[in-house]
């Protein structure tokens, strides 16, 4: 639920299209509605911007570049009557534009575009999309991309296509596979546990199959150096005499055993003769 305040003076009229523009970043977006707040012959400068802002002067340069790329900041600088670069201006818009940018103090050899900015630059973009989807259909698939499909780490998205991409500027082909491999064999399949043995190799400066081959030899050695070797067995010697223990005499305090029936009669004697 949205609460707003009552519009006393303090509020300004926005179109929405460029808050629903998928490409810009919430920080850029941010910084275009901030500008386009302020009044109409408002002088812009990135030190200025830089000041207000909590991001820094290189952050916010970074924004601004993002902003001049989607077509809704422009900036032009002058030059003063001796050649001189004079002070650099920039020039917001609501809507993204392809729209030629403000004199700089020479005459324009440009031709003027007779359609609007924003479906110009719509058209040309819709034509390089649809020339480069050509491009891509007409093109083999990578045997790394065809691995990826075929031993089912899952559905081939943009994003894993250009990561798969990515890699295979930094790494063969075939050292992409035997990544992939690896996983299989582990029976990890997934684009994440491929990467990360990807980025140990980059990390360890691995280049080929050999030096692969190498380092593995290299940690299972290491390997065997770690593993603590097993104690050997020893054996007890048992004595003679333990197993000869239970044969041997009785111990000479044992008292021997009372005949009572004899004692009785020595009794009995000793009675009768007194």
């Amino acid at each position: 639920m949205i609460h707003r305040v009552a519009k006393k003076g303090n509020f300004v009229v926005l179109d929405k299209e460029f808050l629903n523009d998928d490409q810009l970043s919430w920080k850029a977006k941010g910084l275009l509605a901030y500008m386009l707040s302020l009044p109409d012959d408002w002088s812009f400068s990135l030190s200025d911007l830089a000041t207000r802002s909590k991001c820094g002067r290189e952050a916010t340069a970074s924004i601004m570049d993002e902003l001049i790329e989607a077509g809704y900041l422009q900036k032009a600088q002058k030059r003063t009557k001796d050649g001189k670069f004079g002070k650099v201006e920039f020039f917001v818009f609501e809507a993204p534009t392809c729209a030629t940018m403000p004199s700089t103090g020479y005459p324009s050899t440009v031709t003027p575009q007779t359609e609007k900015p924003t479906l110009l630059k719509n058209k040309l973009l819709n034509n390089q999309l649809l020339k480069n989807k050509d491009h891509d259909d007409k093109k083999p698939m990578s045997t790394a991309s065809h691995f990826y499909e075929q031993q089912g780490f899952g559905s081939q998205c943009a994003y894993i296509t250009s990561k798969i991409h990515y890699w295979l500027t930094i790494f063969s082909e075939e050292m992409v596979v035997h990544a992939m491999k690896l996983a299989v064999e582990h029976n990890v399949l997934r684009w994440s546990y491929v990467e990360k043995i990807l980025q140990n190799w980059f990390n360890n400066k691995i280049k080929s199959l050999a030096d692969i081959a190498i380092d593995q030899q290299h940690f299972q050695a290491r390997k065997q150096q770690v593993q603590p070797k097993k104690a050997k067995r020893r054996r007890e010697i048992i004595p003679k005499w333990f197993h000869q223990r239970h044969e041997e005499d009785p111990p000479s305090n044992q008292q021997p055993a009372i005949d009572f029936e004899a004692e009785r009669q020595k009794i009995l004697a000793l009675l009768g003769s007194g």
